[in-house]
Parts: structure tokens; sequence; C-alpha cells
């Protein structure tokens, strides 16, 4: 058997129980640490590249699907809520009509 897809297991460590976590699942076994690091940083690196063309809000950067008409994205904070204030919008943006909690 060989190391993990990421190559940074041992054959031991690839067949811990539950993947190496705890029986709780809130410590993992430090033969599995570096993997998860891994793993999460390959996850974010495809996530960056699948937003990299969504236009970026223009108070705190974050891409989103779509802007309101101040070029903000849908946060409500204290800061979103000046800049629209002064861009002469209401401090929260209307509904963009999909997605949202339901």
């Amino acid at each position: 058997m060989s190391a993990c897809k990421l190559g940074c297991c041992t054959p031991t460590a690839e067949r811990l129980p539950r993947g190496g976590w705890s029986e709780d699942g809130l410590t993992i076994d430090p033969r599995r640490a570096e993997h998860n690091r891994r793993l999460w940083a390959a996850t974010s690196a495809r996530i960056d590249r699948m937003h990299a063309d969504y236009p970026k809000c223009k108070a705190c950067g974050q891409p989103a699907l779509a802007l309101d008409a101040a070029g903000l994205c849908s946060k409500v904070t204290e800061s979103h809520k000046t800049y629209r204030v002064r861009m002469g919008l209401p401090p929260v943006p209307a509904p963009a009509g999909r997605g949202g909690r339901r």
C-alpha cells in the first residue's frame, strides 16, 4: 500500500480509524495533521480559482455572485451600511431575488 494521494501520510497513518480523528471528533492524530492541512489548502485553492471571475465588493473585497448598485455585497455590517448611505442608497440592500434563507 502506498502513501495517501497527497503524498504526506505513511500507509500506517492512512489506515487510522476514523481518518485519525479522536472518538469525539475534536482532535486529530499528529500523523494525519499534515494531511488535513494539505487537504484544506488544496480545497481553498480550488474555491479561490472558482471565484476568480466573480465581482468583488468595494468595501470588503469579498467575491460575490451579484453586487448592489453601490458595488457592495449583501453584508449589512456598519461599514457596508455607511458606504451605502454615502452613495444615497438604503442602508440594507434589497433582496437579490435568488438564493437566501428558506
